[in-house]
């Protein structure tokens, strides 16, 4: 830093942006292990293919998890967001419970939509452990002359392609509420950053 500058420091945005990170992360590597198997740190010719197979099945709790994780850091935001702009649209108190915030379409609700289903595929999981039938299991173990074989069902696969389009849903109402950046700096951004600048000039030629 050059003698004579100052920083600003937002201390509550660095800590969310390094949450934020760290979550995406996780489900990044989460991705990762459910598409190859592959664990961090491990090379792949060290791994069995039953043990990639397991690997790949225990990956889907870890996305559910991270995307739940996301959810949660983003539910005041969008709610507050929400509800400002659902205040707005129904001034009166009359229209407000003619369109009640709960059934109205707005981002809160559809982050909701979201979390219920991740809750269902915790479930899904869940129920595919306890009971004994094998035509809601995620991976199957057939014996062979060779020995026993881990196998993916359709039921893995499906789950996984779901799961990518709930991140994607997830991770676009995020940026819609500016709780991640897209990499565009916005107008309001640029604004407050002038504000900021100008706020800095001040004070070095005070």
């Amino acid at each position: 830093m050059v003698e004579g500058e100052i920083k600003v420091f937002n201390p509550n945005k660095e800590i969310s942006t390094q949450i934020t990170l760290e979550i995406l992360i996780r489900h990044r590597d989460a991705l990762k292990q459910a598409r190859t198997g592959e664990l961090p740190g491990i090379p792949m010719d060290k791994i069995s293919d039953n043990a990639r197979k397991l690997n790949q099945v225990r990956a889907l709790n870890l996305i559910i998890s991270a995307q739940r994780e996301m959810i949660t850091i983003s539910r005041p935001i969008i709610f507050f967001r929400s509800t400002q702009r659902w205040k707005n649209e129904f001034k009166e108190e009359e229209k407000r419970k003619e369109n009640p915030f709960e059934k109205h379409d707005n981002d809160y609700n559809k982050l909701m939509f979201w979390l219920k289903f991740l809750i269902n595929c915790s479930e899904a999981i869940e129920n595919a452990e306890k009971t004994r039938s094998l035509d809601d299991d995620f991976m199957i173990t057939r014996q062979k002359n060779d020995g026993q074989f881990n196998e993916l069902t359709k039921n893995f696969y499906e789950m996984l392609v779901d799961l990518e389009e709930s991140y994607e849903q997830i991770y676009l109402l995020m940026l819609t509420n500016k709780i991640v950046s897209a990499g565009i700096e916005e107008d309001e951004e640029k604004t407050y950053k002038e504000k900021e600048a100008e706020a800095i000039r001040r004070i070095v030629e005070a």
